[in-house]
């Protein structure tokens, strides 16, 4: 019961996520702007396209965990979220407004880091139930 719960958990960090970055790709393609996240490997139009196809994918991701089609794919997600904040926020020379937006990326990636190890739950053999 515990790891359903954490999956649940998991599922939806991850689709509130998802619909955050494929907003601000909607966005961003829309606007003549140019769109600048330090905290990404990517600029640029390569930044909306990553942004609006990794939303994507980690939607894909989702719907094909809780159907059980490919549940593998989703930790495969999650890691690379962990990941990229990690070295996004804290390994690049990120600069920080001030203590309490620190504090708000820590907490973010500590939610992150949670929802991936939810996410290994899947790996976990399902037990039948019975009568």
């Amino acid at each position: 019961m515990f790891a359903m719960i954490l999956r649940v958990y998991s599922y939806l960090y991850h689709f509130v996520l998802c619909l955050f970055l494929m907003g601000v790709a909607a966005l961003a393609i829309s606007s003549p702007s140019i769109l600048n996240l330090a905290m990404l490997p990517w600029s640029g139009s390569d930044l909306k396209t990553w942004l609006l196809w990794g939303g994507l994918a980690g939607l894909i991701s989702i719907i094909l965990a809780i159907t059980g089609v490919f549940r593998f794919l989703f930790p495969l997600w999650t890691l690379t979220v962990v990941i990229l904040m990690v070295q996004g926020f804290l390994i690049k020379p990120y600069i920080f407004e001030d203590e309490t937006s620190f504090y708000r990326v820590l907490w973010m990636i500590a939610g992150a880091a949670l929802a991936f190890l939810a996410s290994l739950t899947l790996f976990r053999p399902t037990r039948s139930h019975r009568a």
